[in-house]
């Protein structure tokens, strides 16, 4: 379903919201410090976010032993601190540790990256957004579409849109939202996509053996990405962000396939 960004425009500064930001590429990361900077204008912005980048870690949630933090001073923050932790980490002691506030709202981001198709399996910044979305919190994944730009404004500004549509709708906290902006001027931006599926990226890595100091090791080497699905398919996170929209996904905590329930139930029978 297509969406003009123009129909999305709710301006509502005067909202008293608590809204916490993190991400999975660090506390210093521009796209963090972005993000912040323009969500400030709708609420109070805090931030726990990881000391450097903890890209890839999933949902690791550290359960026991300790956890090393530091206040940061964040521009625009009202507070913030820097966890010796995951992504995951950062959401859930911000919620049972450091703040005594109930949130309206999590963002985690900016994301240096897409996080499309199944990548959303090992995404930190997905992570994050699912820890909030756990703890009944509506939350948002929040990524670009690039690993070199130097700019985060026009997602950030995309993704206050789109959080503001999202806070006033009903249900909001059944779900969360994995927002991808493609990595282009705002007037190329063709609008918004609900994507209700995923395609599948494909990694074919390649590894060495290494040896130092007496140890095996496994040299891993950069990873050559392909993609196996329709690309014209708009209905695709992976095709709606390659065509130049923004895609929008809404993610739940739903991981049982009803498909196959009564093959499953047919195969065990007997």
């Amino acid at each position: 379903m297509k969406i003009c960004r123009e129909t999305c425009i709710f301006l509502c500064y005067d909202l008293a919201m608590k809204i916490l930001v993190c991400n999975d590429d660090g506390i210093d990361f521009k796209g963090l410090r972005t993000l912040v900077k323009v969500f400030s204008k709708i609420g109070d912005v805090y931030v726990v976010a990881p000391n450097g980048e903890c890209s890839s870690n999933s949902h690791h949630l550290t359960i026991k032993g300790r956890v090393a933090y530091e206040r940061r001073d964040v521009p625009f923050a009202k507070e913030a601190y820097a966890l010796w932790g995951t992504p995951a980490d950062c959401v859930h002691m911000a919620m049972h540790y450091f703040f005594d506030e109930r949130f309206d709202l999590v963002v985690s981001g900016i994301n240096k990256g897409a996080n499309v198709s199944t990548d959303i399996i090992y995404s930190g910044t997905i992570a994050a957004a699912r820890e909030a979305f756990i703890c009944h919190v509506p939350a948002m994944a929040l990524s670009l579409d690039s690993f070199t730009a130097d700019d985060y404004t026009v997602a950030a500004e995309y993704g206050r849109t789109i959080a503001l549509k999202y806070l006033e709708a009903k249900d909001n906290s059944d779900y969360f939202l994995n927002v991808n902006v493609p990595c282009l001027e705002e007037k190329d931006i063709k609008g918004i996509l609900v994507c209700d599926r995923i395609g599948e990226i494909l990694y074919e890595d390649s590894y060495t053996h290494t040896e130092e100091d007496g140890k095996d090791y496994i040299q891993i080497l950069p990873s050559r990405i392909s993609y196996n699905g329709d690309r014209q398919d708009l209905r695709i996170d992976v095709a709606a962000l390659a065509h130049g929209y923004v895609s929008v996904s809404p993610l739940g905590n739903e991981h049982i396939d009803h498909k196959y329930i009564e093959d499953v139930t047919d195969m065990l029978k007997g």
